[in-house]
């Protein structure tokens, strides 16, 4: 005891403002690091299930397209329109198809995939045919089982799924028959 220098109050307090405790830690990097793990696993399940994800995303946006929505629908649009053949009637209906398709809601397509009524419902508010028209191709449509690879893919909102379905039916019979159904009504 007789060695130990006795520290006076004053240099007690220079030596807690100079050094404070340690138990006043800084909090910003655990904030940083928990932040980027959350990212890190909601971009991971974006990436696993990424048409759920939109599909969540669309019901969250109260059934308006998202961007993953709008980006298959410009697709489609643009192979629409690169379907022109030059006739100015057939490029009309062309024209129109597109930008009928634009301003359809993406739930509103997914939704008639489900169901034959809805189905005939959109057919029947979006070309202006009638009812029975209507009611006819989605029969057609609803009662080939090789349209529910496609039609169950659309209803998923996997858009991916729906484009390989039609590339693989794009070669077949079957869409000449329902257009010729179509077209017959």
């Amino acid at each position: 005891m007789q060695g130990r220098k006795k520290e006076s109050p004053m240099s007690s307090s220079r030596q807690q403002r100079l050094h404070p405790d340690k138990k006043k830690k800084r909090l910003w990097p655990k904030i940083l690091i928990g932040f980027l793990i959350v990212v890190a696993v909601l971009v991971g399940l974006v990436i696993a299930f990424p048409f759920q994800s939109n599909n969540v995303l669309r019901s969250a946006m109260g059934g308006r397209d998202t961007p993953v929505d709008t980006a298959a629908k410009n697709q489609l649009v643009t192979a629409l329109k690169g379907a022109k053949s030059g006739n100015s009637t057939t490029d009309a209906l062309i024209d129109e198809a597109a930008s009928r398709l634009q301003n359809t809601s993406m739930s509103q397509v997914r939704q008639a995939a489900q169901s034959s009524a809805s189905a005939a419902s959109l057919i029947q508010s979006e070309t202006g045919i009638s009812a029975s028209q209507a009611q006819a191709l989605s029969s057609f449509v609803f009662s080939h089982p090789e349209f529910t690879s496609i039609r169950q893919a659309i209803a998923d909102g996997n858009w991916l799924q729906a484009y390989k379905a039609y590339k693989a039916m794009d070669n077949t019979d079957l869409i000449d028959a329902l257009k010729s159904e179509g077209a017959g009504q």
